[in-house]
């Protein structure tokens, strides 16, 4: 496959941070991609099968973006098998069977951790990835509106964590999709270095020339928070364990991904800031 541009790249979550980043460099690289999701032209639902028949139809190499909420992952992995897709790349989470033993379930409870056990079962070539946490929950995620407000707080006092840019987590998508030798591997990104959230957001605040602060709550604050923000108990309970883990340094160490399917090392955190800064993310 690696040298054939021949052939159909699903990419599923086609529109997200991830997916339409590996949608610009697999198109840029003259290969076939069809995007999909929810709102696309062809509509695709994890929970509808009856919309994976249309999305599988003449694809080789499927790049799977997985719902966090539980889904009938082993049944897509047969359905992708039997429409011949002969590759399949799972994007999971850094050490996702310890969050998902913190929780106290199987992986059939998470969706990455899910995705990843049935490409691993689906006897078709395949591939995991899993990535720490984005930088651009910073820019564009969960984390945007706060920085922007001035101040983040979280129940991470002093936790560190090598966080990821992005655009290198397309990149390795990209190559795993398109070139040979990359079956069976596991491969776990994150940035090169280790950062505080405190030390993250004064990079930033930095970069954007901006006062914004980080605070640290309790986990009992900051779940207090999370509930009167009306959000879902299963997503309380998810991010409270996510924080957990992060708390005991379950992924606080740099992995070293990257560099092993790109040969080269991943964007710094800080210069990763630079560059969002200069294209206004935390502007008013």
């Amino acid at each position: 496959m690696s040298n054939d541009t021949a052939y159909t790249i699903l990419v599923t979550g086609g529109t997200g941070k991830v997916g339409r980043r590996l949608v610009s460099r697999l198109t840029e690289a003259g290969h076939d991609v069809r995007a999909v999701s929810r709102g696309t032209a062809l509509p695709f639902d994890w929970h509808d099968d009856a919309t994976w028949a249309p999305a599988l139809d003449g694809v080789a190499a499927a790049y799977l973006i997985p719902p966090d909420e539980p889904f009938p992952a082993a049944a897509f992995a047969a359905a992708a098998a039997n429409a011949g897709v002969r590759r399949l790349v799972a994007q999971s989470g850094r050490n996702i069977h310890v969050l998902a033993e913190a929780a106290g379930v199987g992986p059939d409870a998470i969706g990455m951790y899910a995705a990843q056990v049935a490409v691993q079962n689906s006897g078709l070539e395949w591939t995991v990835l899993q990535p720490n946490n984005f930088n651009q929950n910073f820019s564009e995620g969960e984390y945007h509106e706060a920085l922007r407000a001035g101040e983040l707080a979280l129940p991470l006092e002093g936790t560190s964590e090598p966080f990821i840019d992005v655009e290198d987590i397309a990149a390795v998508a990209a190559a795993v999709l398109t070139e040979d030798g990359h079956h069976g591997r596991i491969y776990q990104l994150s940035g090169p270095e280790s950062l505080t959230f405190a030390e993250a957001v004064a990079l930033i605040a930095k970069a954007s020339g901006t006062t914004i602060e980080f605070r640290s709550e309790t986990p009992e604050e900051h779940d207090a928070a999370l509930r009167s923000a009306d959000l879902p108990e299963p997503l309380v309970a998810f991010l409270n364990v996510m924080y957990q883990v992060m708390r005991e340094g379950k992924i606080a160490d740099p992995a070293d991904g990257v560099s092993r399917v790109l040969g080269r090392e991943p964007v710094a955190f800080a210069d990763w800031a630079a560059r969002a800064a200069t294209e206004g993310a935390w502007a008013d």
